[in-house]
């Protein structure tokens, strides 16, 4: 971990890591290698937070979050796929009936479109621009001034939201989709205080915090889309009803977690 008080320099290097896991696993989606879209897609989202988060540290961004969350998207359509398929086939043990065996082709398919999207000069100016920005980054005044003075007041400003949208669930008209938006908050609030390095424990405390609510939220979450899938391909399926017990018992959980942050 980095000892600088500095704003810029433990920021720059945890965005540096997360360029290097998308450079590293381009190749690897390619190749269809397991958990690799997974990998590259969290890559590209800590990656597009950060530069929302902190751009004020940078003079100059020449990786764009548009173009992020566009690949993002294009990673979500397999990885949405192999969390279900990968879920269901835990479940099944053995039995492989023929929703599954379709939820499995889909799956493959969807590869195709991955693919070309990853062969495309869209992606390759993308990973050149993200290269760039770690290797030669044009950093702002804010970015040499003291962390406690510009980093933890982002942090704070962070964690202000994330409790905004854990109040907001409560008095929802549709419950998963405010569970789904405080899952968010809760990403953005780890993925802050984690290239928060300068600031030492009490910002580990708050990623710490965060994360567990994001896998609290993860959790139902998964839960939500996988009994939606039932429900349109499989409503006969004994994995319904245990998909729901699954998500009353998750949705205690992230009660206990709200209370607990």
């Amino acid at each position: 971990m980095t000892t600088t008080n500095d704003a810029g320099t433990g920021v720059h290097a945890y965005l540096t890591v997360q360029v290097e896991a998308l450079l590293r696993h381009h190749e690897p989606v390619m190749e269809r290698e397991p958990d690799a879209v997974h990998r590259m897609r969290v890559a590209t989202r800590r990656l597009r937070s950060l530069l929302s988060t902190y751009s004020g540290l940078y003079a100059e961004i020449p990786l764009q979050r548009r173009r992020l969350r566009w690949l993002a998207t294009e990673l979500g359509r397999v990885r949405d796929l192999e969390v279900l398929r990968t879920r269901f086939a835990k479940r099944l043990d053995d039995e492989r009936p023929d929703w599954f065996e379709a939820l499995v082709e889909q799956e493959a398919l969807a590869y195709g479109p991955l693919i070309r999207t990853l062969e495309r000069e869209r992606t390759r100016k993308l990973l050149k621009a993200a290269e760039h920005l770690a290797a030669s980054p044009e950093f702002s005044p804010a970015a040499a001034q003291p962390a406690d003075d510009v980093i933890a007041p982002i942090v704070a400003a962070s964690q202000r939201d994330l409790a905004r949208a854990l109040e907001r669930i409560a008095t929802a008209a549709d419950p998963d989709q405010a569970r789904h938006a405080a899952r968010n908050a809760a990403k953005r609030t780890r993925y802050t205080a984690e290239a928060a390095t300068a600031l030492g424990e009490s910002a580990e405390t708050v990623a710490a915090a965060a994360k567990k609510l994001q896998n609290r939220f993860g959790k139902c979450q998964d839960d939500v889309v996988a009994i939606a899938y039932l429900e349109a391909h499989a409503p006969d399926s004994p994995l319904l009803e245990r998909e729901r017990r699954a998500h009353a018992k998750h949705l205690a959980r992230v009660d206990a977690a709200i209370e607990e942050f």
